[in-house]
């Protein structure tokens, strides 16, 4: 478990992050679901120890793996997709079952055929699937996502959660998913915070009374309660 004990955050005089106290569990997704500018980024990245809280704690981090999958795929261009995969793995590994394991993950996310292509060559949406490739292929303890099916059109954003549930159901690392997309956050998670806008503080925390397997845009539950935050948190007077 990774607990946020007390945090507070400000940056230039401005508070962020205001007494944030938030527990994430192993083998779970936690959704952080938030305004745009509210502070997710800075919340997901102090949970990572990348950057400083002011004051507080954070437990749990040292000694795990951490992945990221950000907004934007941040691949390196000169290499090609199953390279990109080959540089997160351990130098332990041989060339051959580095390669061999790249190009299965490869498989799985539906880039069969394309593993020597440059990112340049590839679409939006193969992009971000090689980021989620990259971020599963080493087996992580603990995986971030930043917002990452943000920039993806309704079609995509539904195949890349389809896939993340694939993935995450064969490993089931501890996942906090930063979101403003509050379907996307009830689809994937077992637990939500929801966030003020700034100075940040939790307004409300939530169990998903639905389970993994069951959860769908079909669900009678999952739509009550997606409507339920919409009227409560997101439209306000």
């Amino acid at each position: 478990m990774i607990r946020l004990s007390d945090i507070n955050k400000s940056f230039n005089g401005e508070v962020v992050l205001e007494n944030i106290n938030m527990e994430f569990e192993e083998k779970s997704v936690t959704a952080v679901l938030g305004p745009s500018g509210c502070g997710k980024t800075t919340l997901l990245k102090t949970a990572a120890g990348l950057i400083s809280a002011d004051s507080g704690s954070i437990t749990g981090v040292d000694g795990k793996r951490l992945s990221f999958i950000f907004q934007e795929p941040r691949l390196l261009p000169w290499k090609s997709a199953w390279k990109n995969l080959e540089l997160v793995l351990p130098d332990s590994m041989g060339k051959a079952e580095k390669k061999a394991l790249c190009f299965d993950m490869l498989e799985l996310l539906v880039l069969k055929g394309y593993e020597d292509h440059l990112p340049s060559e590839l679409s939006g949406g193969m992009c971000q699937r090689l980021s989620m490739a990259r971020a599963f292929i080493i087996q992580t303890d603990i995986l971030l996502m930043d917002e990452p099916f943000q920039s993806l059109d309704l079609k995509r954003q539904g195949q890349m959660i389809n896939l993340f549930r694939d993935l995450w159901i064969k490993q089931k690392p501890l996942v906090i998913l930063v979101t403003h997309n509050v379907q996307e956050a009830l689809l994937l998670s077992d637990k939500i915070y929801i966030l003020s806008d700034k100075p940040t503080v939790i307004l409300r925390e939530i169990k998903n009374p639905v389970p993994f397997e069951e959860r769908s845009i079909s669900n009678r539950q999952l739509y009550d309660l997606e409507h339920e935050i919409i009227s409560k948190y997101i439209i306000r007077d």
